[in-house]
């Protein structure tokens, strides 16, 4: 008869044991373990929203396409209809209502074939994977945008709206409002707070980067192009050549004059030199400054009459 190594056989019998439980799946009384891993849910992306479900605008909710909706005409085979649409730019993004996924804030824009063009903003969440549209509000009508911030359960918009006694083309209002997403859905927190009213002095100082002409931004961002004011002289890059001039203002809001000439002569290649051209005549024939989704936007005549649009992203010091 063999001797038995007892020793042995505990040693054995605990290896055999715990590999029974990692095969097995079986946990270990008084050991401890690591907690599952909790993985974030990214925000809601531009591109997923162009194609979401918005409520709170009609009522019934509206599906986008393309970020676009279209009702049926009002009258059968007339034009006049309900048009919805998703305005581009990057959203705002934060937590606001304090679960640890990032939400998203976007804005949308509503007109029934006449003047008026209601904006509405809308907070977004990925919820189980899906897209859902949590709480919208109605801004009112054409109201600007000059700034979104999302900070601490807050949303806050400094906004360029119609006062009251404003001339139709020409908003005057500068004013700051704040939101937090609560479970009725969102609510003003503080009263408006008005900033004063739109002057040529609501730019000064501050420098902004040239991101193209709408409808499409044709430039892409950080080609080199900029603005700056500084009391009423105007200065940048047109993109290879700095410029400098005057900018004059009217007695109505927004309305303004520019003047502008190259400061320095450096020559370019052929499409960059066009480029340029091309930014310091509208620079040269702008007749209107105002906001969009917090960006500057500097308004020329074009030939035909109609107005053309250049867009400029705020420039945030150090950057």
């Amino acid at each position: 008869m063999l001797p038995i190594n007892v020793a042995g056989c505990r040693k054995l019998s605990s290896i055999l044991t715990v590999t029974l439980m990692i095969t097995c799946g079986w946990s270990v009384v008084g050991e401890t373990s690591s907690p599952p891993l909790h993985i974030v849910p990214p925000p809601p992306t531009l591109e997923e929203m162009r194609n979401a479900t918005y409520t709170g605008i009609d009522t019934t909710p509206i599906k986008l396409t393309d970020g676009r909706y279209e009702r049926e005409p009002y009258i059968p085979g007339g034009v006049i209809r309900q048009r919805i649409e998703l305005l581009d730019g990057q959203p705002a993004i934060g937590d606001l209502d304090g679960d640890g996924v990032m939400d998203a804030v976007a804005f949308l824009s509503e007109n029934d074939g006449g003047t008026a063009t209601v904006l509405h903003m809308a907070v977004m969440s990925r919820i189980k994977g899906k897209i859902v549209n949590i709480a919208t509000i109605r801004l009112g009508d054409r109201i600007n945008i000059r700034s979104i911030a999302v900070e601490r359960g807050q949303i806050t918009l400094d906004l360029l709206q119609f006062g009251a006694k404003d001339a139709a083309c020409c908003p005057s209002e500068l004013i700051a409002r704040v939101w937090t997403l609560e479970r009725t859905g969102m609510v003003e927190r503080v009263a408006k707070k008005r900033q004063g009213t739109l002057k040529l002095g609501t730019l000064e100082g501050d420098e902004w980067l040239f991101r193209g002409f709408t409808p499409q931004l044709t430039q892409p961002e950080g080609t080199g192009a900029s603005f700056l004011l500084e009391k009423d002289q105007i200065s940048g890059s047109a993109g290879c050549n700095r410029f400098m001039g005057t900018a004059t203002a009217t007695k109505v809001p927004g309305v303004v004059t520019l003047k502008a000439t190259k400061s320095t002569n450096k020559e370019c290649g052929g499409r960059e030199m066009k480029d340029e051209e091309e930014y310091l005549e509208a620079v040269r024939k702008t007749v209107k400054f105002g906001f969009f989704l917090g960006d500057l936007t500097l308004s020329w005549q074009k030939k035909d009459g109609s107005l053309g649009v250049m867009r400029f992203a705020h420039r945030v010091p150090g950057r």
